[in-house]
């Protein structure tokens, strides 16, 4: 079908990525296709978006209820929830419901990042691209309070000593992909390299490994250790000293490997 209800479904539906569900019942069915599918972990709009139609910002989705059949079904497969919002009445929701990882979150307050922290849940940021010129208005007018937000809640989740992982949320800029190394330097605002070297590597990993059997990687992740998935990169010098150097991947990284298979290699020319 191409409609539900009212209105064309949106991409992600297309691409068999999404479920709408409504209802417990709904939530549970969608929930566990997905996971019978192949998901490593389970995300749920717990509200309104910057990048969607119909939904705005400030809008919770989801009753209680339903959120919870979304963990207790994730639970069951030995994995768990993580929910795409931005306000702190869709997170505090979420977080009773029982996820462990709010993703966005730039509209926190200081009190639920205090209740994150003390829940020992993660906040997946991002610092998210300013408004490009082919911008539609609407979706510009939506993301203010985003771009705004997100210069006050990484210093302040730092300062509760809130479990962050990293991001970019390029999902509907893919022409961004190639800068996402050079959006790691804007966490030096907040963070010292090594801090945030740690972040974009260990605690990235910690936080997927929370899919269990479900993850897709063999092995340890975010350690370099025998019997560990061998992942790693040899920077061409110090980026503790000189995080820029993570920028130019092409030209500093000099040997790439990926789960113990060598994709780029040019050590030879050093």
């Amino acid at each position: 079908k191409s409609r539900r209800f009212f209105g064309i479904v949106s991409r992600a539906e297309r691409y068999g990525a999404t479920f709408i569900a409504d209802g417990r019942d709904e939530v549970l069915t969608a929930v566990r296709e997905n996971l019978r599918f192949g998901a490593s972990q389970i995300k749920l709009m717990a509200g309104g978006g910057t990048s969607s139609a119909y939904d705005p910002v400030d809008v919770t989705q989801y009753t209680l209820d339903e959120m919870k059949a979304a963990v207790e079904a994730a639970e069951d497969w030995g994995t768990y929830v993580t929910v795409h919002a931005y306000t702190p009445r869709a997170i505090r929701r979420a977080i009773e419901a029982g996820v462990k990882c709010i993703e966005h979150g730039q509209l926190l307050d200081e009190e639920t990042l205090q209740l994150i922290a003390k829940k020992n849940i993660w906040l997946s940021l991002q610092n998210l691209v300013e408004d490009t010129p082919d911008m539609d208005p609407q979706r510009r007018i939506k993301r203010k309070p985003v771009i705004v937000g997100q210069e006050k809640v990484w210093p302040m989740a730092k300062k509760y000593g809130v479990k962050l992982a990293w991001g970019t949320d390029f999902l509907f800029e893919p022409e961004l992909n190639k800068m996402q190394n050079a959006f790691i330097l804007r966490l030096q605002k907040w963070f010292t390299n090594a801090e945030i070297i740690k972040m974009i590597t260990q605690d990235n990993c910690e936080l997927l490994q929370l899919s269990g059997l479900r993850s897709p990687y063999p092995g340890k992740l975010g350690i370099v250790e025998e019997g560990a998935l061998a992942d790693l990169i040899l920077v061409d010098g110090d980026p503790l000293k000189n995080l820029k150097l993570l920028a130019d991947p092409e030209k500093n990284f000099l040997l790439i490997m990926k789960d113990g298979q060598i994709h780029k290699n040019s050590l030879q020319r050093h």
